[in-house]
Formats: C-alpha cells, sequence, structure tokens
C-alpha cells in the first residue's frame, strides 16, 4: 500500500499540471466549426465533412491504441507519438488559410488525441488505486472546464473584435498542449503484476490481418462480456443521436440564430463548464453509488434535453445559455463514465482493448451520423434533426433500464 500512496500525489500533480496544458485548446476547438462556417466561408458540404472526420478519425486510433493493449513497455512511446502527431500538422495547417488543410489537420488532431486516450488511461489505473481514481480524475475534469470558462470570458469579446486573431490563439494552445505531452511522458509508472490477458507472443500476421484482427477482438470481447457489450450499445444509440446534430449546429447557430462569438463562448464554455462543475463532484460520487445502467441513463437523459433546448433558442439567447449548462451536466457524467469503463470493466484485466472499443464505437457511429442528420436536414430542416436527436437519446436511455438478467446484474 505504501507504493501506491507514494505515486498518488505525484500522479496527481502530472495529471492536473497536463490538464491544464491541454484544456486551452480543448476550449477552443469547438469554435473551429463555427470560424469555418462564419469567417472562413465553408460550405455545407465542407462543414458535414468536418463533422463527420472527427468521429471517423476514431476507427484509425483504434489501430494506434491496439498498440497500447498489446504491450504495457510502450506506453509512453504511444503517448509521445500520437500527442505529437496530433498536434504538430494542425499547428500547420491553421496558417495556410486553406478550408481543406484545417479539415486534413483537425482530423489528424482527433485522430491522434484519441489514439492517446488508452495509454493515458493505462498510466492512470497503475498509479491510482480505484479508491481514489474516479475521485482524481473527476478533479482534473474540473480544473479543465473551470480554466476553460475563464478563457471563454477572455476571449470571447476579443474574436467578435478581431476575429483573424484565432489563429494566434489555436496556436498558442497547440503550443501548450505539446508541453502537456511531455509533461504526460515524463509521469513515473508504477511496476504492477501481469495481466490476466497479457502479454501474448504473437506470430508475424499479414496486412489484411492485422486490419482485421483488432475488429475481431473488439466484438469477441462484446460477445463475451455482455455487461459492457449493453453499455456500449447504449452508448452507441445515444452518442448517435448527438452526432447528427454535429453538422446541423454551426450553420444553425450562423444562420438561424445568428450568435455572436461572445455568445458562443459563452455558451461553450462559460454554461457548459458551470454545468459540469457543479455537478462534477456529484457524478464522482454517484459512480461509486448507483449501478453504471442508471449512471448511463441519467447521463442519456440530460443529453437529451439539449438539443430541444437549442430549438427553443430561437425565441431567446437565454435558451441555448440553458441548453449548454445541461449539456455540460451531462457532459460530466459522460466524461467519468467514458474515461473510466475501460478500467472499470476491465477490473484485473489489461484495459487498454476495453477503452479502444469506446474510440472503436465513437468511428462507426462517427461514419454514418452526421452526414445522415446533413441528409435530415435539408429533406427536413433542422428543427427537426434536433428532435430526432433528443428521441435517440431517450432510446439509448430506455436501453440501458432495461431489466438486466440476474447473473448479469453483479457488473451493473
Amino acid at each position: 500500500m505504501s507504493a501506491n500512496v507514494s505515486y498518488i500525489p505525484r500522479t496527481k500533480g502530472f495529471l492536473y499540471l497536463s490538464t491544464i496544458l491541454h484544456e486551452p485548446l480543448v476550449s477552443l476547438y469547438p469554435l473551429l466549426a463555427f470560424i469555418l462556417t462564419k469567417s472562413m466561408g465553408a460550405v455545407a458540404f465542407q462543414i458535414v465533412l468536418f463533422t463527420m472526420l472527427k468521429p471517423v478519425a476514431s476507427i484509425f486510433s483504434f489501430y494506434w491504441s491496439e498498440l497500447v493493449s498489446q504491450n504495457r513497455h510502450t506506453l509512453k512511446t504511444n503517448l509521445l507519438g500520437a500527442g505529437l502527431l496530433a498536434r504538430l500538422p494542425f499547428l500547420f495547417a491553421i496558417f495556410t488559410g486553406n478550408v481543406w488543410a484545417i479539415i486534413l489537420g483537425s482530423t489528424l488532431y482527433m485522430l491522434f488525441v484519441r489514439a492517446a486516450i488508452p495509454a493515458w488511461m493505462e498510466m492512470l489505473k497503475l498509479n491510482l488505486p480505484k479508491s481514489v481514481r474516479e475521485r482524481v480524475f473527476s478533479v482534473s475534469s474540473v480544473l479543465g472546464y473551470a480554466e476553460g470558462a475563464l478563457i471563454a470570458i477572455a476571449l470571447g469579446s476579443l474574436l467578435d473584435h478581431d476575429t483573424a486573431i484565432w489563429r494566434t490563439l489555436f496556436a498558442t494552445a497547440l503550443g501548450l498542449g505539446i508541453v502537456g505531452v511531455f509533461i504526460q511522458v515524463c509521469m513515473p509508472i508504477r511496476e504492477g503484476k501481469p495481466y490476466n490477458n497479457g502479454p501474448i507472443e504473437k506470430a508475424p500476421i499479414s496486412v489484411k490481418e492485422a486490419i482485421l484482427q483488432p475488429w475481431r477482438d473488439g466484438i469477441r470481447l462484446m460477445r463475451t462480456r455482455c455487461d459492457f457489450r449493453r453499455f456500449q450499445w447504449a452508448f452507441m444509440v445515444g452518442g448517435f443521436g448527438l452526432m447528427i446534430i454535429q453538422p446541423v449546429l454551426p450553420i444553425f447557430f450562423a444562420e438561424t440564430l445568428n450568435i455572436s462569438y461572445r455568445d458562443l463562448m459563452i455558451a461553450y464554455s462559460i454554461c457548459k463548464a458551470l454545468g459540469f462543475v457543479l455537478t462534477s463532484t456529484l457524478w464522482a460520487k454517484a459512480m461509486s453509488r448507483i449501478s453504471i445502467s442508471a449512471f448511463t441513463a441519467l447521463v442519456l437523459v440530460g443529453f437529451s434535453l439539449y438539443p430541444v433546448l437549442i430549438i427553443l433558442g430561437q425565441f431567446s439567447i437565454l435558451w441555448v445559455f440553458i441548453s449548454y449548462l445541461i449539456y455540460g451536466v451531462a457532459q460530466a457524467g459522460s466524461h467519468l463514465i467514458w474515461h473510466l469503463s475501460g478500467p472499470i470493466f476491465a477490473q484485473e484485466e489489461q484495459s487498454a482493448r476495453f477503452s479502444g472499443v469506446n474510440i472503436m464505437m465513437i468511428g462507426v457511429r462517427g461514419t454514418i451520423g452526421p452526414p445522415l442528420g446533413g441528409l435530415f436536414a435539408y429533406l427536413l430542416g433542422p428543427i427537426a434533426v434536433l428532435g430526432i436527436s433528443s428521441v435517440l437519446c431517450l432510446s439509448g436511455t430506455i436501453s440501458m433500464l432495461h431489466k438486466v438478467p440476474q447473473r448479469l446484474r453483479t457488473h451493473f
């Protein structure tokens, strides 16, 4: 136990500092689609492609995460490589002034940022015992969201006054993120006992097998773990509801609601951060007291309210602020359960493959959701798409609350 205790304060320091350094870009990134629409003249097709490629990139992130699941000793190498590849191409792209280059750079950013998650979660799992893991991770998330709110206060009016400054802001945030990656890599890792499922020496395989095997492993994992499969399908349905509105929101905000950068930053960062910060501790406590089914259902109920309140934004900007306040509440729970579901479900096994399946499922729904949302918006209008989004989130809730066989309830 003493070895664990000695690692806990050091791990907290590395986690909190890296979160602070990563947060500026996390706060600015949601504005990118709005910037492309309002300031760079991006057309609807480019916005649909932009919103689609972000989650689709997760499919390729899944392959990177498979490297992590094979060998604990490559955790830092994978984290460093993914962290740099996420930010350096994006840094170059924002100064080209070309919409297509920015779409490519942002896609690479999402690909490798998500690819780094399994390695980072595994490092935290090794250093932090379960008794403190949720609380420490929750505190780091609160720090990040609080910082995002301060950034929004400082930068919202600045962007309205001088739109061109967005490139400087993104470049600075990317530079801080690179420093954050090196901070993460410098964190010492506690040596742990071998896992039940690792590592196994494998013979060289063909390119075809290298492509197909991670999918087979992920599908096999969900087939053998009914609890994990139900969790993934609930998140799949609810997440799909959020995916279909991604290409709709930038256009709806810019053309229908005519929101300013200041108001958008207030909604994106301040209101969302307020909901996140005020409830993050409650979600962390709930995670240890209620079942994963109930926890996930509550998250999806919050997400189902979000698009309905955005529709009401036609009557007053106040509804948009409230929608992001509710989104922040739901996001606080989602952030915990999505990131920590790998270690939770893995128990004594290696967690990277569980986390990798999370990433894979983002890619699957991201391949279909945004283009389908764009098509629905063209055929039915943006308000109908927002309504469909709410229904899908509620459907995920219902599937999670459906009666579970007695033999599976221990996992829920």
